[in-house]
């Protein structure tokens, strides 16, 4: 009986390392639904990068930083950059019609000559998010000079995203100055708020492309980038981003009996916020590589990551709990895996010695394609349910209430990675780094791409520049800066695109 026991149990070892080892050996990337060879096109026309660098510091000395709702936004930057660019670009306004929407968007149309072809549809943005006073002194060159100096130009918008727009302006233009007829529409989309949520600028420009029925090929937005050093490979990675996290930002308010601090009673308005903040944090979302970019970005690097990972990842029925335990660790790997929960502002007494009658939070969530808003409202409702107590006659009742603090904004769409327009966007990807694979990605930030995926096919988020860690951090951050060397590949890269796209 037990020779037949241990048989059975090492039968059923066999035949689960089998079934493990089929599933690791199949674990690879859906082929590409074309292959597409780059127009010699942009090849052929010379570049000037550091005449191009001394263009981008000329740009980044606009001072066109986006304010917080209610702070008053001075719009007499945004005029003269879009003087500055029209003045710089002269073959390409030309060449384009450009259209100002809601006062400082920029929309241009390079017409192609075949009307039936879907047109390409490449997004930036205008501004920029501002420099804090006290950073100053932390900074090695003014954020507003525009300076070009050890290889690098120095400022804010540097690489978030006045890159974008002056890598795109210089490659239409150069191909315009060269004699280059588009026989697909190229559309150029510039908007002026994507910092502070881009519903006045890329919001507009949407609405008005879907109101002329344009449904483009694709858009292309900010969003990835070619990472010097990926953290599963330790080697460059193109990351093409094929969706965004959503963004939504709850409110927590709770009600009960105020009063003086030295007689405080069991439970105060700021013990139940604190227990309900608790809990809610604690949400069982689901945290998977499945129903996301996150296992499509494992099978894509294939050979270039440990075997033991890409085994876990195709197995994830039987090594949940591993993925779970070791990617879960690092904050970056768990947010491409799950909705992420983050307390953020705290609201209670307006004194240390009073005990507030209510009490409030904000929680910021960052929506994982598989989860939606209402779902998620739902669970955290549930979960602070029972703390909403009655109280005795004469008493305060003890409220919990749980609700979005503005409209959420659901994840988008994912987009394909076998269509043609990825296949043209991985083979940029390959021209700027013809070493580093080229895998999907969920980009966890949000950009003005959300804002155009009903007026495309597809979207997709990623610029062709290559950042390293210290590179990424100042975005946003201190000292950000953009090498000469990246401006170069930016600007080559959107040529390739234009040019191979639209031919």
């Amino acid at each position: 009986m037990v020779r037949w026991m241990i048989g059975v149990l090492a039968a059923a070892i066999a035949l689960l390392a089998a079934i493990v080892g089929l599933n690791t050996a199949q674990f690879r990337p859906a082929a590409v639904s074309s292959s597409i060879t780059l127009s010699k096109t942009a090849e052929t026309i010379a570049i000037d990068p550091q005449a191009a660098a001394q263009r981008l510091g000329q740009m980044l000395r606009f001072r066109t930083v986006s304010v917080q709702a209610g702070q008053a936004q001075d719009m007499a930057p945004f005029t003269a950059q879009r003087g500055w660019i029209e003045a710089t670009y002269p073959a390409f306004h030309l060449a384009a019609k450009r259209e100002i929407v809601n006062q400082e968007s920029l929309l241009y149309t390079w017409a192609g000559s075949d009307p039936k072809l879907a047109p390409i549809l490449l997004l930036a943005h205008l501004d920029v998010v501002p420099v804090e006073a006290w950073a100053l002194k932390v900074w090695q060159a003014d954020p507003f000079g525009g300076e070009v100096k050890d290889g690098y130009v120095w400022g804010r918008g540097a690489i978030d995203n006045k890159s974008g727009v002056v890598a795109i302006l210089e490659a239409a233009n150069a191909l315009a100055a060269s004699g280059f007829k588009p026989k697909r529409t190229i559309l150029i989309a510039f908007g002026h708020d994507e910092e502070v949520s881009g519903l006045q600028g890329a919001g507009q420009i949407a609405a008005l492309l879907k109101s002329r029925g344009v449904k483009a090929w694709f858009a292309l937005d900010e969003g990835q980038l070619i990472i010097a050093k990926h953290p599963m490979t330790g080697k460059a990675t193109a990351l093409i981003g094929v969706s965004e996290k959503g963004y939504a930002t709850m409110r927590v308010t709770t009600i009960a009996q105020a009063g003086h601090s030295s007689m405080p009673p069991a439970v105060t308005a700021v013990t139940m916020l604190g227990e309900a903040l608790r809990r809610i944090n604690d949400l069982p979302v689901k945290m998977s590589l499945a129903d996301g970019p996150g296992q499509e970005m494992i099978r894509a690097l294939g050979d270039e990551i440990p075997l033991t990972t890409r085994m876990a990842a195709a197995n994830e029925w039987l090594f949940s709990p591993l993925i779970r335990q070791q990617l879960g660790a690092s904050p970056a790997a768990a947010a491409m895996m799950r909705t992420t929960i983050a307390a953020t502002m705290l609201e209670g007494s307006p004194k240390e010695n009073i005990i507030p009658g209510r009490a409030s939070a904000l929680i910021n969530f960052r929506l994982h394609p598989r989860d939606k808003a209402a779902d998620v409202l739902a669970m955290a409702k549930a979960a602070v349910a029972d703390l909403s107590v009655k109280a005795a006659p004469g008493g305060v009742d003890q409220q919990v209430t749980v609700e979005w603090n503005s409209p959420p904004n659901e994840a988008s769409p994912v987009s394909s990675t076998q269509s043609d327009s990825y296949a043209l966007l991985a083979a940029v990807a390959r021209g700027a780094a013809p070493d580093a694979p080229v895998t999907p990605s969920l980009v966890l930030g949000a950009t003005d791409s959300r804002l155009y995926v009903d007026v495309a096919e597809n979207t997709y988020r990623f610029a062709p520049m290559i950042l390293d860690a210290p590179d990424i951090e100042c975005i946003h951050g201190q000292n950000e800066r953009l090498s000469i060397e990246n401006l170069d590949r930016m600007i080559r890269g959107y040529m390739r695109l234009i040019a191979t796209g639209a031919e």
